[in-house]
């Protein structure tokens, strides 16, 4: 199940882009908290915590537990992160409230594990078309990842979405979609030598007739 992650924010009084570059000027993120049937809520939070708390995880897929001034816990998802296009830097943060009894879309990753029979015994070559799909779950439910084992894939072999095995959430993502694939390896066939021999009397055959060609026009130029 999905790690739980805890922010801690500040509402604030003041908007604009003044006011936003300010808070940045203080090592702090302007960001708004959203909801179903409230007010946007203007926010802010520190940078430092914000980073250690989202880096090496799947953003979109964090449940957060915002504490908002102190108040209890706000469950919420980052809806979006927008970041300065020249230093990369966080510019600013929108917050999604959300309800623990109600079921979501969420990506989740799928990560391979195994090495398969026909790339270990048969030279095959492993392909990995899918690297994400997508669920329907409550958001308590989230997955960090999907582990697919694909040790059992032989030559031109495949694993489906249809073939996962999952439980507490629905997958939305067609079943027919294919996560992974091995297929033969390919090789470029060399000639024999007797084909090599063809081709040299072939090559032989036309530089002949060219030479004819060129004797004849020389024999119309002379008349």
């Amino acid at each position: 199940m999905a790690q739980k992650f805890t922010l801690t924010v500040q509402t604030r009084s003041e908007t604009g882009k003044g006011a936003a570059r300010k808070i940045r000027a203080a090592a702090r993120v302007p960001g708004i908290l959203y909801g179903k049937a409230v007010d946007p809520i203007p926010v802010s939070l520190d940078r430092r915590e914000f980073l250690r708390t989202v880096t090496g995880h799947t953003v979109s897929n964090m449940v957060l537990d915002l504490t908002l001034d102190d108040d209890a816990a706000v469950k919420a998802l980052i809806r979006e992160i927008q970041l300065d296009p020249l230093s990369n830097d966080v510019v600013h943060i929108d917050f999604n409230r959300i309800s623990l009894t109600e079921k979501m879309e969420f990506e989740i990753p799928l990560e391979l594990v195994g090495l398969p029979i026909g790339v270990k015994d048969f030279g095959g070559v492993l392909a990995n078309p899918r690297r994400a799909i997508t669920v329907l779950c409550l958001a308590n439910d989230v997955p960090d990842k999907i582990t697919v084992d694909v040790s059992g894939l032989g030559l031109n072999e495949a694993f489906h979405v249809s073939d996962l095995e999952v439980q507490a959430v629905e997958v939305v993502t067609p079943g027919h979609l294919t996560i992974a694939a091995v297929s033969a390896p390919t090789t470029v066939a060399e000639p024999t030598e007797g084909e090599e021999a063809a081709e040299g009397e072939e090559g032989a055959e036309g530089e002949g007739a060219e030479g004819e060609d060129k004797k004849d026009e020389k024999e119309g130029g002379e008349e």
